[in-house]
Formats: structure tokens, C-alpha cells, sequence
């Protein structure tokens, strides 16, 4: 004898009904599952964009006071080039003034007397 199909659900409703509840519940449990995995990433991203964000105000602070301290070194170096020039340039006037205060006359003993040394065949 064949079974209709109303017969064949009235007959396995307490199945059909415990199936949808495993379903639901296994479905539930799933959506838990992925809720707390997306908050533990969640969490995990956000502490690691706060560690970036911590190193690169850090990188940011120490390039501007390498920066600066390079500046300062470059504005002394300039003050010492500067300090350098105006002490040549008073060694070079000083030079100038006893260059003109004194007359040199410079000889050179035995220049006329060079002889030519190769001999010719």
C-alpha cells in the first residue's frame, strides 16, 4: 500500500521537527561562533593600527629631532666657515700691509753659469 504524502509527514512530524531544530541550533551556534571570531580580530586589528599609529608618531618625533639637531650642526659649521673666512682674510691683509711696508730683491747665484751637459756623437 503506498503512502500519501500527507500520511508519510504526519507520521515522521517528530522527526522533521527534531531535524529543524538540530538545524537551527547548528546554525545558531555557528552564527556565535563567527560573531566572536569577528570581534577577537576585530580587537586584534585595532590593537595592532594603535601600536602603529604609537610607532609612527614616535618615527615622526625622532626625524624632526634629528632634524633639528642637524640643523644645528649645519648653522655652526656655517658660523665656523664664516669665523675661518674672516681670519684668512685678516692673515691675508696683514701679509698685505708687511708686503708693502718691505722691498725683497732676490738673487740667484750660479743661474749664468749652466753648462750643457749632453754630448753629442
Amino acid at each position: 500500500m503506498a503512502t500519501t504524502p500527507a500520511q508519510f509527514f504526519e507520521k515522521n512530524m517528530k522527526w522533521f521537527a527534531l531535524a529543524f531544530l538540530f538545524l537551527f541550533l547548528f546554525k545558531s551556534t555557528q552564527s556565535c561562533n563567527r560573531k566572536m571570531q569577528l570581534n577577537t580580530t576585530s580587537g586584534q586589528y585595532i590593537g595592532q593600527i594603535d601600536s602603529l599609529k604609537k610607532l609612527h608618531t614616535e618615527y615622526k618625533e625622532t626625524a624632526q629631532d634629528s632634524i633639528r639637531k642637524l640643523n644645528f650642526r649645519l648653522e655652526l659649521a656655517n658660523e665656523k666657515a664664516g669665523a675661518a673666512n674672516e681670519r684668512a682674510t685678516a692673515v691675508q691683509n696683514a701679509v698685505e700691509k708687511i708686503k708693502s711696508n718691505t722691498t725683497t730683491t732676490v738673487v740667484v747665484k750660479g743661474a749664468e753659469e749652466v753648462k750643457d751637459t749632453t754630448k753629442r756623437k
